[in-house]
C-alpha cells in the first residue's frame, strides 16, 4: 500500500509574473505523480517554502532547529538549486522541509524537466532519509563533525554526501530529458578536474608557505565534500547512458588533471550500485564502511594523508 504523506503546506514568496496559487498547485500535483510512480513515502514532508533567497531560508531553520548557520554550497561549476532538511528521532517525530528557489518553482509550473528533476531529487532526500531511519534507527540532525575527526569525517561524507546524494539522484535522473543527462556527462567530469585542480592549488600554496594548514584543511575538507556528492550525482546518471562503462570512462578522461581518481571513481560507482542492490534492510550493521574507505582514497588521491591515533590528527601533504 502507498503511504501518503500528511499534506504538506506551501509558502510561496518571489514568483514574479505566476500565481502563487498556480506554483502550490503544480509543487503539490508533481508530488501525487512522483508518490504514484516511483512509490516514495514522504510522510514526514510538511512544506515546501519558495524562496528569492535560498542560502537564507536555510540558515532561517538552521536557526530555528539550533544548527549552526551553514547556508548553501556555491562552487565555480554550480550553485544549489534546492535543499531538503529532516530531523526527528523517531516515526512519529520525523520532520521534513524543502526550500526551493523560486526560479525553480516557476519552472515546475511551466514543465520544464530540469525544474520538476530537482524537486523530485529533494523528494527522494526526503524518502531516503525516512527509510534509512525506519531500518537503522532515526538520529539527530546530522551535522559535518569536527575538522579533526577522521573517522567522523569520513564517514560522513561517505552517507550524508555521498550515498544520500546518489540515492536522491537515482530517483530523479529518470526524470531528465537525454539532452540534460548529456550535459551533466560532459559537466561531471570537468567539476572532478575542476576540484582537484583548486585542491592542487591550495597544496602548493600552503608548502610555500602562503597559507597555514588550518586554512588548507577546512577549504579541502569542503572541497572534497562537494566533489563527493557530486560524485554520487554522477554515479546515479550512468544507469541512463547509453553506453555505462564509456560514460564512467568520460568522468575521469586519459588527459584529465585529475587522471589520478580513475580508480576512487571505478570502486565507488561499484560501493554504491551494491548498496542500492539491496533493501535497506539488508544492508547489515555497517553498511557505508566500504564507501568510507573510498573517501579515504579520493583525500589520497588529492594529496592528503591522514593519520588519527584516537585523540590526534596528523596530514602529510604533497
Amino acid at each position: 500500500m502507498r503511504t501518503r504523506p500528511a499534506p504538506a503546506s506551501c509558502s510561496i514568496s518571489g514568483t514574479g509574473e505566476h500565481s502563487p496559487e498556480a506554483i502550490a498547485q503544480a509543487l503539490v500535483g508533481l508530488i501525487d505523480r512522483v508518490q504514484t510512480e516511483s512509490h516514495l513515502n514522504l510522510q514526514p514532508l510538511r512544506l515546501i517554502q519558495v524562496t528569492a533567497n535560498l542560502g537564507e531560508a536555510a540558515n532561517f531553520w538552521n536557526r530555528a532547529l539550533g544548527l549552526p548557520e551553514t547556508g548553501v554550497s556555491q562552487q565555480p561549476e554550480g550553485v544549489v538549486a534546492g535543499k531538503h532538511m529532516s530531523w526527528g528521532t523517531s516515526k512519529e517525530s520525523a520532520r521534513s522541509i524543502i526550500i526551493l528557489p523560486d526560479y525553480v518553482a516557476a519552472a515546475i509550473a511551466l514543465d520544464a524537466p530540469a525544474a520538476t528533476a530537482t524537486l523530485i531529487h529533494e523528494l527522494g532526500h526526503v524518502h531516503d532519509d525516512f527509510a534509512r531511519g525506519l531500518t537503522r534507527g532515526f538520529r539527530p540532525y546530522q551535522t559535518p563533525p569536527h575538522l579533526n575527526d577522521w573517522p567522523g569525517l569520513c564517514s560522513y561524507i561517505a552517507e550524508e554526501m555521498t550515498w544520500s546524494e546518489y540515492a536522491a539522484e537515482s530517483i530523479a535522473a529518470g526524470y531528465y530529458t537525454p539532452e540534460e543527462l548529456a550535459s551533466f556527462e560532459r559537466n561531471d567530469g570537468s567539476h572532478l578536474a575542476g576540484v582537484h585542480t583548486r585542491l592542487r592549488q591550495s597544496i602548493c600554496k600552503f608548502l610555500q608557505g602562503q597559507v597555514d594548514f588550518a586554512s588548507l584543511w577546512s577549504g579541502s575538507v569542503t572541497n572534497l565534500s562537494d566533489l563527493f556528492a557530486n560524485l554520487g550525482r554522477a554515479a546515479a546518471h550512468l544507469p541512463f547512458a547509453e553506453n555505462q562503462g564509456e560514460a564512467r570512462g568520460r568522468l575521469v578522461s586519459p588527459d584529465s588533471e585529475a587522471v589520478c581518481w580513475r580508480s576512487v571513481v571505478e570502486r565507488l560507482v561499484g560501493e554504491l550500485r551494491t548498496l542500492r542492490e539491496k533493501d535497506y534492510s539488508e544492508w547489515g550493521p555497517a553498511p557505508f564502511g566500504r564507501l568510507a574507505e573510498v573517501v579515504v582514497l579520493g583525500f589520497e588521491a588529492a594529496g592528503f594523508f591522514p593519520a588519527y591515533n584516537g585523540n590526534n590528527l596528523h596530514v602529510k601533504v604533497r
